[in-house]
């Protein structure tokens, strides 16, 4: 294959994969769990992925999540700001928890503290950074509404 066709061929599967990539979304804010692994600190750091697939951009979005232990009781909430996502774009924000990863069973969207559309009035979007939310998780901790 000439460099020519090889360059064509990259730059076609780019263009399809970022396609496909945004059509991912299906016009809906997606949030993902992406990993949980032990810290430095013999805690837990736990990665998560977000994306605005909405047409609209988002100036502010804070999400509350309440963790759970290994037993399902509740042990403590952490706000997850992602801050500002133009219309597809993708963010990611890591936390370190003081627990094991071992010691957590699942992690909640308990509630919106902040989402602001662009050009709207703060709080006006609570209701769609909740409803156009959808959630994912990729570690061994459950990660749900």
């Amino acid at each position: 294959m000439s460099r020519k066709n090889l360059a064509a061929a990259v730059a076609a599967f780019l263009l399809c994969a970022s396609h496909a990539s945004a059509q991912d979304t299906g016009g809906k804010i997606s949030l993902e769990l992406n990993r949980a692994s032990a810290s430095s600190e013999g805690g837990c750091q736990v990665v998560f992925f977000g994306q605005n697939g909405l047409d609209q951009a988002l100036e502010d979005v804070t999400w509350r999540l309440a963790v759970f232990d290994a037993e399902g009781v509740f042990r403590n909430l952490l706000a997850l700001p992602l801050g500002s996502l133009s219309a597809g774009k993708r963010r990611v924000v890591q936390y370190n928890l003081p627990s094991p990863c071992s010691e957590l069973s699942e992690i909640i969207v308990n509630d919106v503290a902040q989402c602001k559309i662009a050009g709207g009035a703060a709080g006006d979007a609570n209701d769609v950074c909740l409803t156009e939310l959808t959630v994912t998780s990729r570690a061994d901790i459950a990660f749900g509404l």
